[in-house]
Formats: structure tokens, C-alpha cells, sequence
């Protein structure tokens, strides 16, 4: 919840009075729009954050007319959203097989094994799996769904 919500109508006013000067509302959540409403709330001695910031742009959004009507203020919604995660896993997984072999010695059995291509752990059972390591590679909202 943002404190900008309890402010009188008038200070709303005079705020959106200020930014409307400067917003470049093709682009309404850019930088300098923001750089331009925390600077608004700098030289009136108002510490914002983040839902301020948000409060504000949906305050701007929803009072096209604010010199000549009462303020509307924003309402605050719950939305689900949906992230979809792309990312590199490595894993180890440790498989048991049992193989038929002339040779008496583990070591010569996992030499020639080794030499004709290995064995076929694929075949066998699965009896671990641990994963070590992970690193995002990017993620995108897959969809946003409006709960309130």
C-alpha cells in the first residue's frame, strides 16, 4: 500500500500538476518518468518507494482531467502472474547395471568396458540423483491474470 493514498486531494493535484509538465507518456514507465516523479517527491521532501512510484503512474492513468475533476484514486489489485524460467541444470546421477564379464579384475573390466564405448547405464536403475548446479539463463512473464 502506498502513503501517497492518504494525501488531500489538493496535493494529489498539485503532484499530477507537476509531473503532467514533464511525463513522456508514449513510454509512461521509462526512467526519466520515473527520475521526473521522484524528483517531484524530492523537492517537496517526500521519500518514495517503489509502490509510491506505481500509485503515482496509476493516479496519472486514471485523472486525465484532474484540474477539473475530483481525483480518483487508484485501487489496488491482486494479479497471478505467471514466470516462465529458462536454465541450465547440471545433475549427477548415479546408475547401477549388472554386467557379464570373463575378466577377474575391476579395473580391467571398467578399462575394456571404457574401450568398446561403455556401458549401457541407460539400461540399468536409476538408484541416485543430485542436482549441483544452476544458472538462469533468462526468464519472461509467460502470462499475467487479474485476481481482483
Amino acid at each position: 500500500m502506498s502513503k501517497l493514498e492518504k494525501l488531500p486531494q489538493k496535493n494529489l493535484k498539485f503532484i499530477l500538476k507537476k509531473i503532467s509538465e514533464g511525463v513522456y507518456e508514449k513510454d509512461l514507465f521509462s526512467h526519466a518518468n520515473q527520475r521526473l516523479i521522484r524528483r517531484t517527491f524530492d523537492d517537496i521532501g517526500i521519500d518514495i518507494n517503489k509502490k509510491d512510484i506505481e500509485f503515482v503512474f496509476a493516479l496519472y492513468r486514471d485523472n486525465p482531467n484532474f484540474l477539473t475533476e475530483e481525483i480518483k484514486l487508484p485501487k489496488v489489485h491482486e494479479y497471478e502472474i505467471v514466470t516462465k524460467r529458462y536454465a541450465t541444470i547440471s545433475i549427477r546421477e548415479y546408475w547401477k547395471n549388472t554386467h557379464e564379464s570373463y575378466l577377474d579384475n575391476e579395473n580391467d573390466v571398467e578399462d575394456f568396458i571404457s574401450w568398446f564405448g561403455g556401458g549401457d547405464w541407460w539400461d540399468g536403475e536409476m538408484i541416485d540423483r543430485e542436482e549441483f548446479d544452476e544458472e538462469t539463463s533468462e526468464t519472461e512473464t509467460d502470462e499475467i491474470n487479474k485476481l481482483s
